[in-house]
């Protein structure tokens, strides 16, 4: 099973190749950034070459994955904001990086997410906004339907490509049965820490996150629940849903970053 960190380096190669061009969520739906202004993406080659999704916190704090971390140095990366074709966006320095102390960057992957600094700050705008966060220790919200955006792959046919900001719903996966799908593979989960959500597929279409969208928020009704970590299934996986850093279990340590 191909998961979101370990096909990163893929993806990175794709892209170096690409240039400019990027690929989209599987089987997602052209968004606009007006609706999605937390969005930002972690970007390499001068905010050519996407690497992994961020959201905005405030004007100068960003949240995403521990694991982008290791596949650009934050030196050498830009966030790249305020534009639905991320790479005609503003571009911003990252000054300080804080990756969570307990992440190893192997399974089962808990404690995914990293705090990045920035400067100059955002300018907040109509296409640039902060995201809300869940208090401490929020309930995951089981069976609600979550919106998810990104810039991340859509199909690994790698001239099927666009450039501008996709969407995709997703449905949260109860803790019982996120638990028992991942129960006894390489990848456990545990419902404390993160938090397992799954596009419909109904329809026989793989549909769903992909690398490139790694980093990303899934958020419900304006509020970060989670933060895109792995796909131990692949991409669009009618099976095994995807596994997000379950936010409102950091918020202490989030805080103290602020």
């Amino acid at each position: 099973m191909i998961s979101l960190i370990n096909i990163v380096c893929i993806f990175s190669v794709f892209s170096l190749a690409l240039g400019r061009h990027t690929l989209k969520i599987v089987e997602g739906e052209d968004a606009d950034i007006k609706d999605y202004p937390y969005m930002a993406a972690y970007t390499g080659n001068k905010g050519g070459r996407l690497i992994c999704g961020t959201a905005i916190i405030n004007e100068n704090t960003l949240l995403t994955a521990a694991h982008c971390m290791f596949f650009e140095k934050p030196s050498e990366a830009t966030i790249t904001y305020g534009a639905t074709i991320f790479y005609e966006g503003t571009q911003t320095n990252i000054s300080q990086t804080f990756i969570h102390e307990n992440f190893t960057g192997k399974s089962p992957f808990t404690n995914d997410i990293a705090v990045l600094k920035i400067d100059p700050p955002l300018v907040f705008s109509e296409t640039v906004q902060p995201i809300k966060l869940p208090q401490s220790n929020t309930p995951n919200p089981e069976g609600k339907i979550a919106k998810f955006a990104g810039w991340g792959i859509s199909s690994f046919e790698i001239f099927h490509i666009t450039t501008k900001l996709q969407k995709v719903n997703l449905t949260i996966t109860d803790n019982e049965t996120c638990e028992g799908i991942f129960k006894g593979t390489d990848h456990p989960v545990d419902s404390e820490k993160q938090i397992c959500a799954q596009a419909d597929t109904s329809d026989g279409k793989m549909r769903g996150v992909c690398n490139g969208d790694s980093g990303g928020p899934l958020v419900i009704d304006g509020v970060t629940y989670g933060i895109t970590s792995t796909g131990p299934g692949g991409c669009g996986n009618s099976t095994y849903p995807t596994i997000y850093t379950r936010v409102a279990n950091y918020i202490d340590w989030i805080s103290d970053k602020l």
